[in-house]
């Protein structure tokens, strides 16, 4: 892993780390997918393209976590708490359903099937 911006002592990257190694198979697959995109690692560790990031969020400490899934990067607000840590985390890994903006746009354009080309909002 590597980090940016954030000190790998502070008390969140310790939680980060103990709350990540609590989670339930499930859940680490939903964090994965969250800042990777992808749902498991190649087997060959010499094929991952990228090493992990991870990032201190401009967010305050009520704020989600966010990903950059084409970067492998988490940006990570600074938690009062482990707790709070684990909440948001599981919050933000469990209610995440586009990456990238994927879904975003599927939908987008889906909505926009139904309208001639002059009322298309772009």
């Amino acid at each position: 892993s590597r980090y940016r911006g954030i000190d790998e002592k502070l008390d969140v990257i310790t939680w980060f780390w103990e709350v990540l190694e609590s989670f339930s198979n499930d859940e680490r697959i939903q964090f994965l997918r969250f800042v990777s995109g992808r749902t498991r690692l190649p087997a060959n560790p010499a094929d991952i393209s990228q090493r992990f990031q991870i990032m201190m969020s401009d967010r305050g400490p009520e704020g989600l976590p966010t990903a950059q899934t084409c970067f492998f990067q988490l940006k990570l607000p600074i938690y009062s708490s482990k707790e709070m840590l684990a909440e948001k985390l599981r919050y933000a890994i469990s209610n995440c359903r586009s990456i990238d903006m994927d879904n975003y746009m599927l939908a987008r354009n889906a909505d926009n099937d139904h309208l001639s080309d002059e009322e298309v909002i772009i």
